[in-house]
């Protein structure tokens, strides 16, 4: 939500500039400059980049604007998650959670935090690291290692799309000046026509250069930035998982490890100790 009141926000002022001093609104109907800009900045982004990485950027522009969905409770509900697995295996043994990890979604224990278990990426690093405990294969160093591969393969794809946008920014104020030549080279056509006649063509070219800098700045962008800063929020929350995972994979007592857990957590975020004290005595009911 705060994206799109980000992205009308920016529309609005524009206008205002234009409208407020005078300006004729219907300037900007330029739509064969929208072409030019937004045509060639997509074609170049087909060009440069592999089908698998453009079947995916839709759904991660979508993802931008929806917002990483991670919040305070979603960090709560996976301590509490890991509160109450760390209490079964410790109490019972893997095979207690053997039913759980068989299948996550019907899981009623999963489903008593639902923040953390519908984030489907979330889960299956959890499931994935707590399945070697079951198999007994794990120790802390080797399920450390895992983990730090699965964080760096995750964070270098979901990279690529932030990139991928800045650099398609980056690029529309040049675009922007390619349609503002051309709608020059309209002009030339025109000189001896009125004053009046050669200025609105002049202005036509000129919305060009404006909006290939709009589009850049306005919008792209900060969409990028937004884009960065979930997947910054993503990986935070796998660090999260990791260090209580390992904690009790090193012999750590359950509130010891999430403690450990909490302690990664960004501040902004970060539950307080009374809250996580909380968590653990309802997950052992």
């Amino acid at each position: 939500m705060a994206v799109i009141i980000g992205l009308l926000g920016v529309t609005i002022c524009v206008l205002l500039g234009l409208v407020g001093p005078g300006g004729p609104i219907e300037i900007l109907m330029q739509p064969f400059e929208f072409v030019v800009i937004v045509g060639c900045g997509v074609f170049g982004v087909i060009i440069g980049n592999p089908g698998y990485i453009l079947k995916g950027l839709i759904p991660a522009i979508i993802g931008a604007i929806k917002g990483s969905g991670i919040d305070k409770q979603t960090y709560k509900d996976m301590l509490g998650l890991m509160a109450s697995i760390f209490d079964t295996m410790r109490k019972e043994g893997v095979l207690g959670i053997e039913a759980d990890l068989a299948d996550p979604h019907k899981s009623a224990r999963f489903n008593k935090y639902p923040k953390a278990s519908h984030n489907h990426h979330l889960m299956d690093t959890f499931c994935g690291a707590l399945r070697l405990f079951v198999d007994g294969v794990v120790n802390a160093f080797d399920l450390e290692r895992l983990l730090d591969a699965e964080l760096e393969t995750h964070h270098e794809e979901s990279a690529i799309y932030p990139s991928l946008v800045q650099k398609l920014a980056d690029s529309l104020p040049g675009l922007g000046i390619v349609a503002a030549v051309l709608g020059i080279i309209i002009t030339m056509q025109f000189l001896d026509s009125p004053p009046t006649v050669i200025g609105h063509h002049v202005a036509a070219a000129l919305v060009g250069t404006m909006l290939g800098i709009l589009l850049s700045y306005g919008y792209f962008g900060p969409l990028s930035s937004k884009m960065e800063h979930n997947v910054r929020e993503e990986g935070a929350i796998l660090k999260c998982v990791k260090a209580g995972m390992v904690s009790f994979a090193g012999g750590a007592p359950p509130q010891v490890a999430l403690e450990f857990a909490r302690k990664s957590i960004p501040p902004a975020m970060r539950p307080t100790a009374e809250e996580l004290e909380e968590l653990i005595k309802a997950a052992k009911k």
